[in-house]
């Protein structure tokens, strides 16, 4: 099965990209095929098995992939309920024109199917992308704004962080990093990121601080606002069940924060963001789910 550029465009978007988020309740997930554009994938929540040219890789949030046109052909399966894709496609001139002007940075980042997925964004970034991206769903970015974002994608991948350090300590933060991202874990606070890690407060804060440059409040807050900017989206819960959902006891508190990470307030979130999405089913109930909540 080939899938066509001229079947994704959307009236009054970008004819050079476009974004588009899939969940299993939203549109089914099609079998092997391939396409004549070029895709990139960021797992937003849930997992799968993403077959690509005939390897399996199991895919999770904040992992990234990189697909050429015509030559990829691949597949999901094992699919997570819980699974969201946020995908930007990319027409064949903006993708000869990105790989051809930035050929150094990225000619690696669609053809090395040594590794699938290719990238992993920390939990610092993870944020960063979805604020990003959710931010040009809004407001239908213009092309400049579309492809500032995919050059700042590219720079994160190509030029890691010189403050991000790879040593024995990697295995147990990355473990507390992914499980955090759980509400049953995040709900907790500090306390249930350094209850992960199973090692003093004060050691995980400098461990925190070396790889991500911010806080241990600052990753569980990243945590938290992005499973609410999810359900604010995917779920009809009330605000404030969304906020005890997080461990705020304090609503004000919960709006003053998410604020501070989307620029507006979640009541603007949830109509915008729901309004923008042309996958956006008002009356499914997406199944990811907290105990907290219902």
């Amino acid at each position: 099965m080939k899938l066509l550029w001229q079947n994704e465009i959307v009236e009054g978007q970008s004819p050079y990209y476009v974004l588009k988020r899939q969940t299993p309740t939203l549109r089914p997930f099609l079998p092997n095929h391939t396409h004549d554009y070029a895709e990139l994938v960021y797992v937003e929540r849930g997992s799968c098995i993403h077959e690509l040219n005939g390897m399996s890789t199991q895919v999770t949030k904040g992992d990234i992939l990189f697909l050429q046109p015509d030559v990829s052909e691949h597949s999901y399966r094992d699919i997570d309920e819980h699974l969201s894709l946020l995908q930007i496609l990319f027409q064949q001139d903006s993708y000869s024109f990105i790989t051809d002007r930035y050929r150094s940075s990225v000619e690696d980042l669609f053809r090395d199917y040594s590794r699938n997925p290719l990238f992993h964004f920390d939990p610092v970034q993870q944020i960063w992308f979805e604020r990003n991206y959710n931010q040009l769903l809004i407001t239908e970015g213009t092309l400049i704004e579309i492809e500032r974002f995919l050059l700042n994608i590219i720079g994160l991948i190509t030029e890691p962080d010189p403050r991000v350090p790879r040593s024995a300590a990697e295995n147990w933060l990355d473990k507390a990093f992914r499980e955090i991202q759980e509400p049953k874990n995040f709900a907790l606070g500090v306390k249930g990121f350094v209850d992960i890690c199973a090692r003093s407060a004060e050691h995980v804060d400098r461990e925190v601080k070396k790889r991500t440059g911010h806080t241990v409040t600052d990753v569980v807050n990243q945590a938290r606002m992005s499973w609410a900017s999810y359900m604010l989206v995917y779920s009809d819960a009330e605000i404030l069940d969304i906020a005890l959902g997080c461990g705020f006891e304090s609503l004000s508190y919960f709006y003053k924060l998410f604020k501070k990470y989307f620029n507006m307030s979640p009541v603007k979130y949830r109509v915008n963001v729901g309004a923008s999405s042309s996958l956006q089913d008002r009356n499914i109930l997406h199944p990811y789910k907290s105990d907290y909540l219902f």
